[in-house]
């Protein structure tokens, strides 16, 4: 007999606000493909204290919650991803950055733009308006690059 997993409560620090709303498609598939798009996240008010030094980088991590997803049984766990479409070679949801995924979880590496009370503002969007923020971490040239990339 397999022990159920604990139950997970994760509450979002914050919500994304696009500059120039889209409010049914983000403005790129990849922050990367949209350096130049802009939004904020405004972080709850009781949390405005951890952000105290985060100005000092120049790109974040924002760990984000896709809440624009249909239901699990609708979200393939196998498709033709972006990076294959090419040749048409079918890939597991795992290998891809497919956006349509068990546990709908976003992770966007976005440039920092200032820090200003409780309002991050960033560059290189790859979300929809009023996107969930479950939290946002420092980018770290020696920590987050591969040995041997």
């Amino acid at each position: 007999m397999t022990a159920s997993p604990p139950a997970l409560v994760c509450t979002p620090i914050g919500v994304v606000a696009l500059d120039d709303p889209h409010p049914a498609t983000p403005p790129a598939s990849q922050a990367a493909d949209a350096p130049d798009v802009t939004a904020t996240v405004t972080v709850r008010d009781d949390l405005v204290p951890g952000l105290l030094g985060l100005d000092r980088y120049p790109w974040v991590w924002l760990v984000t919650w896709l809440h624009d997803q249909p239901p699990p049984a609708e979200r393939p766990l196998q498709m033709v991803p972006r990076a294959t479409a090419a040749t048409g070679e079918v890939q597991g949801v795992f290998a891809s950055r497919f956006p349509l995924r068990p546990n709908p979880i976003g992770l966007h590496l976005v440039r920092l733009l200032a820090v200003t009370g409780p309002v991050v503002a960033f560059a290189g969007v790859d979300l929809v308006d009023g996107t969930p923020v479950l939290d946002i971490k420092p980018w770290f040239a020696d920590c987050d690059l591969p040995a041997d990339p």
